[in-house]
């Protein structure tokens, strides 16, 4: 467990870091990709009141989970960014976004229409893998300590995500205000 331990210090912070290069290259901004990194937190503190609620303790199984688990947040949170960016470009095109009011506006539309495919992508995977929690027989053991922190992870990170997500995204785009009735469309 040692091993891992030393191993684990050094692959989790320097995967954290590529994957927060690569969405940000895929997204266009720093903005962006720490909206979609904020996921994160939600997704392991779900995964982590799940293992405790199991009484699991942590293994190697345990942490491949946690890191998939981190993988499908990304995914989520992904989503949820994109939608919201789609609905806030095209309210700025349509030059329906003025005022603070305005920007609301534009992000419930954008979390409205993110409900349905972030609800799909969930679903799929606690669905798929809640099954491995009440399996027995030759590796039911190892196989529910990596899928615990998946499904725990998913459903807590899932609510909190279409909660936070988009109310910080309203308030990074209201910091865009320029002046009262002017928004800027730059970002």
């Amino acid at each position: 467990m040692a091993e891992l331990t030393s191993r684990l210090r050094t692959v989790v912070p320097l995967t954290v870091v590529l994957v927060g290069l690569l969405l940000y290259l895929s997204m266009g901004g720093w903005q962006q990709t720490l909206l979609v990194m904020l996921s994160l937190p939600f997704a392991v503190a779900g995964s982590i009141w799940l293992l405790a609620l199991l009484d699991y303790n942590l293994s190697t199984a345990v942490w491949v989970g946690l890191i998939a688990v981190g993988g499908v947040a990304a995914q989520t949170g992904t989503v949820v960014v994109v939608y919201l960016d789609q609905a806030y470009a095209e309210a700025v095109k349509q030059d329906r976004v003025r005022t603070a009011e305005d920007i609301d506006a534009a992000v419930l539309e954008g979390t409205s229409r993110c409900l349905r495919p972030m609800l799909m992508t969930v679903a799929t995977t606690v669905f798929g893998l809640m099954p491995l929690l009440w399996e027995s027989g030759v590796g039911a053991d190892l196989s529910a300590r990596t899928a615990a922190p998946v499904v725990g992870g998913l459903w807590f990170c899932m609510f909190l995500t279409l909660l936070v997500i988009p109310a910080a995204y309203a308030i990074w785009r209201h910091s865009q205000i320029k002046a009262p009735g002017t928004v800027r469309s730059d970002a």
